[in-house]
């Protein structure tokens, strides 16, 4: 068996199999490596649709997701899958703060020449009439969102990648990392498997603690589980399908975000940052959690009221979080050779192509084309 490598990429979610597409296609000879079954993911990287957006505050964050919507499409040409889906998103926000925020928006949008519609309560109602009217809502609408097919994304990602010079092994665990003479990391399974490179990245997601406490590096991350549920409609179900209801984000007391029919019959929705707080992965829970789902209901009761049917198919999922609720991009000091990324806080999937390039851009160059430096670990 092989045991030689341009480069290992540890890590087998979404960032970590882009990465390898990246670095594999880039004609270097490339391992992903993955502990768990890579036709299971256990990470943040599961489930079927993710959010996909450009109407960003900061600029960085534009950046990578509009730099990541081609590289999606790209994806799609080399593998002949339908990923992305740009049927519109929406943010809603209430009252004059809420205002403030929706015209922040639209400023940076007016000036990177990106399309978008400023709704306010009666509008919003009238364009959308799935939505119970509220008078104090405010709403922006940009043609640049839509849905991610994230299963489908997860299987291109492998499938592009193995068209080039990549090798899996899925099921193997990582147990040490050290480096040797001349710049080679050498990487050891719990196997007792060791694999040789010079060129390494660590996309670990909840695990990723772990993995760089073998470098000495302690990143305040905390760990959350966080759940999804759908909701079959009751009435007027055409309302919420693809074509009608794009996917959108109510920034108000809570904040919730929500997709329109697409995979299920039914809306899929959730809390973006409410959670169990996890002493580490090893307390994640595949049960959801029953008030999560009645907590669902009501709001949708009072904002979406035709979408209230029966609930089914709650999922839950992890995040990993910084005290920022901002990535971490950087590489192990001494050791330009190493990178990893951090925070998969509920924000990484859409933009992880571009993400996963920047890692790349780190490792076999030391610097990228997108400014990275906001999520240097050097802020902690």
């Amino acid at each position: 068996m092989q045991n030689e490598f341009d480069a290992v990429v540890i890590g087998g979610g979404i960032i970590g199999r882009l990465t390898a597409w990246h670095i594999a296609r880039s004609g270097q000879h490339t391992l992903l490596l993955e502990q768990h079954s890579l036709d299971r993911p256990e990470g943040s990287s599961r489930g079927t649709s993710r959010m996909f957006g450009e109407a960003h505050l900061e600029d960085v964050y534009y950046d990578l997701a509009h730099a990541s919507r081609y590289l999606w499409r790209e994806l799609e040409r080399e593998t002949g899958m339908e990923l992305l889906h740009l049927n519109g998103g929406m943010d809603i926000a209430i009252g004059s703060q809420g205002l403030r925020s929706i015209k922040e928006v639209a400023s940076k949008l007016r000036s990177r020449r990106c399309p978008f519609e400023i709704f306010d309560g009666t509008a919003l109602y009238r364009r959308y009439p799935q939505w119970r009217y509220v008078s104090n809502a405010h709403a922006i609408y940009s043609s640049n969102e839509g849905v991610l097919r994230a299963d489908l994304c997860m299987d291109a990602a492998i499938t592009a990648a193995q068209k080039y010079n990549l090798s899996v092994r899925d099921n193997s665990r990582v147990t040490s990392i050290q480096e040797r003479g001349s710049g080679t990391i050498v990487v050891r399974l719990s196997s007792g498997q060791e694999y040789h490179t010079r060129k390494l990245v660590i996309a670990a997601g909840p695990w990723a603690p772990g993995i760089l406490k073998l470098f000495g590096i302690k990143l305040p991350l905390q760990v959350f589980q966080v759940q999804t549920v759908y909701f079959a409609p009751r009435r007027n179900s055409e309302l919420f399908t693809l074509k009608n209801c794009p996917v959108w984000e109510w920034e108000g007391p809570q904040f919730v975000y929500g997709f329109p029919m697409f995979e299920k019959d039914g809306i899929k929705v959730s809390f973006h940052s409410e959670g169990r707080n996890l002493k580490n992965v090893r307390e994640f829970r595949s049960t959801p959690n029953a008030n999560l789902v009645r907590r669902l209901r009501a709001f949708l009761e009072k904002h979406l009221p035709d979408a209230a049917g029966e609930d089914f198919g709650a999922t839950t999922c992890l995040y990993t979080c910084t005290p920022d609720d901002e990535f971490v991009v950087d590489t192990i000091p001494g050791l330009p050779q190493v990178a990893y990324f951090a925070g998969c806080n509920g924000f990484a999937f859409h933009c992880a192509p571009a993400i996963s390039k920047t890692l790349k851009e780190l490792v076999f160059g030391g610097k990228t084309d997108i400014n990275i430096s906001r999520f240097s670990s050097k802020r902690f």
